[in-house]
């Protein structure tokens, strides 16, 4: 059995999409676990009448508590040999379950995971990560751990895809992996956003065999009204501390090593590009900003992974940005967030 899991939260534009491509899976011994985690629109009422159409669905209605909260309690609930998270605006090919089986059980393995497609309004955009079947276990087990710490080498060519392989959906589990590693998610107000990867490196550290798919099975969905309802967090910075500081955490627990210390700095100095875009979402002046941009910079750990930073992987726009950063010409270095926030616009 699989156990999908599904945190809601208002969604019922796009609910039922959702909910049929997950019982309508070719693969039928699954459990659909439903956490409607305080949903204000008829999201309650839909997904009742799911669970009185399909027995496989169980509802969970409990008061809002963000996204890591309701997959927690998804999991408390999970039974079988199997889990898959599936956010409530997303959806899955018809055969996702069954393929992602079959790779389960042939390698032996503890983890399959698969490409996806952004889905927009008017157009798809597949994300593939390599052109074929890939399984990974000893020291190429070792490598993909490090990549959910951050990019090195090559993958530094993409600093924008940072977390695109430690996401939480797109991936089969065998279950016995949360206990093993005593993995949970950790909610968003300790350590701003990253909860999958978190979460994904007690996962990947437990797991012994890994398999990627080069389908893209999942969609996952992008809507313009995420890029102009953006807020100003002014914990950030701070919040993202402590997600590092987890991580390294995670990185000495688990045998430091020149690479695993080198990946996470990469993070680090990466991060700056969104930490600069919030400051540029903050309310004042030019002035105002430029001067948190500067504070910003200072702080010890920014610094550090922005110094050691190779300019070399880079495209040329983000060789200019780090540039600016590692010279700290602040007034360079906001022009060019302003230029990226405005193309994010279009």
């Amino acid at each position: 059995m699989i156990s999908v899991i599904v945190p809601v939260y208002n969604a019922e534009a796009y609910l039922s999409r959702c909910m049929e491509s997950i019982l309508n899976q070719t693969y039928r011994d699954i459990r659909v676990i439903c956490v409607n985690d305080g949903s204000t629109d008829g999201t309650g009422g839909m997904l009742e009448e799911f669970a009185r159409r399909d027995g496989r669905v169980k509802v969970i209605c409990r008061t809002n508590s963000g996204l890591s909260a309701s997959r927690n309690a998804g999991l408390e609930l999970a039974e079988g040999e199997y889990v898959m998270f599936v956010d409530a605006d997303d959806w899955l090919d018809g055969h996702a379950c069954a393929d992602a089986v079959e790779a389960m059980e042939r390698c032996e393995a503890d983890i399959v995971f698969w490409s996806y497609a952004r889905e927009y309004e008017t157009a798809s955009s597949p994300v593939r990560f390599w052109p074929e079947e890939r399984v990974f276990d000893g020291k190429s087990m070792i490598w993909l751990r490090n990549r959910l710490l951050g990019p090195d080498g090559s993958e530094l060519a993409r600093p924008e895809r940072l977390d695109s392989y430690g996401t939480a959906w797109g991936k089969l589990y065998r279950s016995s992996l949360f206990r093993e590693g005593r993995a949970a998610f950790v909610d968003t107000a300790l350590i701003g956003s990253a909860e999958d990867v978190l979460c994904n490196l007690s996962l990947f550290g437990a797991a012994r065999r890994a398999v990627y798919i080069p389908s893209t099975f999942y969609h996952y969905r992008k809507t313009a009204a995420g890029a102009l309802t953006r807020r100003y967090k002014p914990d950030l910075a701070a919040q993202w501390e402590e997600l590092f500081r987890r991580m390294a955490r995670h990185v000495q627990e688990n045998g430091a090593s020149p690479e695993a210390e080198r990946a996470l700095r990469n993070r680090m100095a990466v991060s700056l590009i969104f930490l600069g875009l919030n400051v540029c979402d903050a309310p004042g002046s030019a002035y105002v900003k430029c001067g948190m941009l500067r504070t910003l910079l200072k702080r010890d750990w920014c610094r550090a992974a922005v110094k050691k930073l190779p300019l070399a992987p880079l495209p040329p726009h983000w060789k200019v940005f780090f540039l600016n950063a590692k010279l700290g010409f602040v007034p360079g270095l906001y022009l060019l967030l302003k230029a990226i926030k405005r193309i994010l616009a279009r």
